[in-house]
Order: C-alpha cells, then sequence, then structure tokens
C-alpha cells in the first residue's frame, strides 16, 4: 500500500504561519482533559485541554499548558492544587462546553465536589483523574507551561475521548 505524502519544506530562517502550524500539529492524535481549581472565593474555575502529558516518573510529574491570553491564566497560577480529568468517550458534549471561551457558563449543569486535596473537581465518570499540587509554571512563547505534582489519581477502563485534526472522536476507528 502506498500513501501518498504532501512535503512542505520550510527554509531554517522562515516562520511557519499559526493557522499552518495548528494544521500540521493536528495530525496528532491527543487525548481530552478538563483541568479545574478554583479561584477566587472558591468559585470553580476550568478549562478543556488536549496540551497535556507526562513528564517525570521519578518524582511523577505531569505537564500542561495554557494560553497567556486565557482569563483563567491568573488563577491557575496561583492555586495551590488542579484536577486533571481525563475524559471518556461519552464527553464530547462537555469537552465542547469547557472549551468555549465563555467561562461563565461552564460549571452550568455541572455537579462540581471536593478532590482528596481539597480542590474543585467535576462530578462525572470520566476515563481518569488526577489531583496535583501546583508544582511549577515556565512561560514560554505565548503559553503558559504548568507542571504538576501527582498526588492522588484513579483510573477507570472507559474508552478515551480523542481530539484529531481539530475534532473529537469517541474511537479511533472513526479517525
Amino acid at each position: 500500500m502506498h500513501i501518498q505524502q504532501k512535503c512542505e519544506c520550510m527554509e531554517p530562517e522562515m516562520q511557519i504561519q499559526q493557522k499552518e502550524f495548528r494544521k500540521l500539529l493536528g495530525n496528532f492524535v491527543t487525548g481530552v482533559t478538563i483541568i479545574t481549581t478554583h479561584g477566587f472565593m472558591n468559585k470553580p474555575c476550568g478549562l478543556t485541554v488536549n496540551s497535556f502529558n507526562s513528564l517525570s516518573l521519578d518524582p511523577p510529574l505531569i505537564l500542561w499548558s495554557l494560553s497567556l491570553k486565557s482569563t483563567s491564566k491568573n488563577i491557575f497560577l496561583n492555586c495551590s492544587n488542579y484536577v486533571i480529568h481525563i475524559l471518556s468517550s461519552e464527553q464530547i458534549e462537555i469537552a465542547n462546553s469547557f472549551a468555549k471561551k465563555n467561562s461563565q457558563c461552564r460549571f452550568d449543569n455541572i455537579r462540581t465536589k471536593f478532590s482528596p486535596s481539597g480542590t474543585t473537581m467535576l462530578d462525572i465518570e470520566y476515563k481518569a483523574w488526577i489531583d496535583c499540587k501546583n508544582y511549577r509554571q515556565y512561560i514560554e512563547g505565548d503559553h503558559l507551561i504548568m507542571i504538576g505534582k501527582i498526588q492522588y489519581y484513579n483510573y477507570s477502563n472507559a474508552e478515551p475521548l480523542v481530539f484529531y485534526n481539530g475534532d473529537f472522536y469517541e474511537k479511533l476507528s472513526h479517525i
């Protein structure tokens, strides 16, 4: 079987356009997470994130990032803990809800509870959740890189929700 591939080459000094960069990285399949904490006056804060990955086994660290333009940036920068919810294949609707720019309505009709560390987490079924200490942060380019130290976790054998080419998929076979 021969697969036709498109080749786009750049000179080392050239800048890739943002739209083309997003299209390029859209070829990488990722999982989908919602990351929550609580902000001012214990008001819940959360957003959909797919820039999540493991960083270290010893100590157990994860990494994720958010835009410096995010209205939630200061809340996550200053919180002591946050919870990463790895979404199951049945959670496209909630992933879309938390991906919207209007953060005011994200928690409408969503029950929350407290994680073992005492921070806000969603009271839903998920593929997994990870309760993290806000360990370190770095600014790089136009994003804030967040490093979390895993304190508590749980996982299930549910099918994961995946993100590919700008869309959510319930099954890898649908890609």
